[in-house]
């Protein structure tokens, strides 16, 4: 995978969850919380200081060893979305952190759907920058490359089809303010995807073009970057 080249990089300089998100995930004190996709341990942290029984499951070695460093209490397992090394409804709550577009579905939704107890909580969730700042949007574009055919459209809400295993509870958007240094912010686009598959002199370029946006935006070297956490929550009906 594309992550594990910059695992240290995105755990240093990816955003953690706002402290507000607290209240969209609720009171998971003693709960048995499963996270897909928990990359490098950004949000397993929060289920921990929220009381959870964590459980996470991540594909890539690279990121996944970061995370067992900084959250040796949680339980960690190789595997994928879409076939979870894990026993059929054993968990109360299931988290996606910005990870739900590169998933193949509907078979990950099914896997969630399998290994959540009836009436878990299925949060969807992507932390990211706000997309309705015009001076914010054509910078956010450059960490993309037009023909990078395996590019996955980020979203802000999971579909979850209609008749299914999940009724929607919920649509959540949470606005926060992220307060960083431009190197931090130069820094940061390294980790994106579309950054990771450009030629050395393509991601010097763009990282000059990067730096000379926020620049232009800063005080005193720092940027208050506008951020929203978006996606949706749902519960699993119950079972026939």
């Amino acid at each position: 995978m594309l992550f594990g080249s910059v695992a240290e990089q995105y755990d240093l300089y990816r955003p953690d969850p706002p402290a507000s998100v607290a209240t969209v995930l609720g009171d998971l004190r003693g709960l048995d919380v499963l996270e897909v996709a928990a990359g490098t341990g950004k949000w397993t942290r929060l289920l921990i200081e929220l009381g959870a029984n964590v459980t996470v499951v991540e594909p890539d070695d690279d990121m996944r060893a970061v995370l067992v460093r900084r959250s040796p209490e949680a339980h960690t397992l190789k595997g994928a979305a879409e076939a979870l090394p894990l026993a059929d409804a054993s968990f109360d709550a299931l988290l996606v952190p910005s990870a739900w577009h590169w998933f193949v579905q509907p078979t990950a939704m099914n896997e969630m759907a399998r290994v959540l107890r009836d009436g878990g909580a299925l949060f969807v969730l992507w932390n990211g920058f706000r997309r309705d700042v015009p001076w914010l949007t054509p910078l956010v574009e450059l960490r993309d490359r037009s023909d990078d055919d395996g590019k996955r459209p980020r979203g802000w809400a999971a579909d979850l089809g209609i008749g299914g295993d999940f009724d929607v509870e919920s649509q959540v958007e949470l606005e926060s303010t992220w307060t960083r240094s431009v190197d931090d912010v130069v820094s940061l686009f390294s980790t994106y995807s579309g950054m990771i598959i450009r030629s050395d002199d393509e991601r010097r370029a763009v990282s000059d073009e990067v730096r000379q946006g926020f620049e232009a935006m800063a005080v005193d070297g720092v940027v208050e970057l506008p951020m929203t956490v978006r996606g949706t929550v749902a519960r699993r009906r119950a079972r026939d």
